[in-house]
């Protein structure tokens, strides 16, 4: 979707491609997303409160992101049927009050994924 065709609204900034989306997601106070696993990830990883709405009918936002969330006590899932303005603004402000209480995510995949290979060249 091009960002010019969607609504211009008071303090929303629509992006096409993001460089070093990392460090925007880490600025958040607050993200709103499609629910992807890399996205999520990111925010996760970085501490940043989330409300994620994944795609109907779709195994891996429905199923997989959530299960690897919930390991992590991170975001907020809601339903897109479910999502009304009154229900997102009641979501937002809840998110917004609650302490950050996220499971730290592991940093050291690299590291555990060369020990893993180095016994298989012994």
């Amino acid at each position: 979707i091009a960002p010019a065709a969607l609504p211009t609204l008071v303090g929303v900034t629509y992006r096409s491609f993001v460089p070093n989306l990392p460090k925007l997601l880490a600025a958040c106070d607050l993200a709103i997303l499609q629910g992807g696993l890399s996205t999520c990830m990111e925010l996760t990883a970085s501490g940043t409160p989330f409300i994620h709405v994944p795609l109907q009918n779709h195994f891996e936002q429905l199923v997989h992101v959530p299960s690897r969330l919930r390991n992590y006590a991170a975001g907020l899932q809601m339903s897109f049927h479910d999502l009304t303005p009154d229900a997102l603004e009641a979501a937002v402000s809840i998110e917004l009050a609650k302490a950050i209480t996220i499971i730290p995510v592991e940093r050291d995949g690299a590291t555990r994924a060369a020990a893993m290979l180095a016994k298989l060249l012994v």
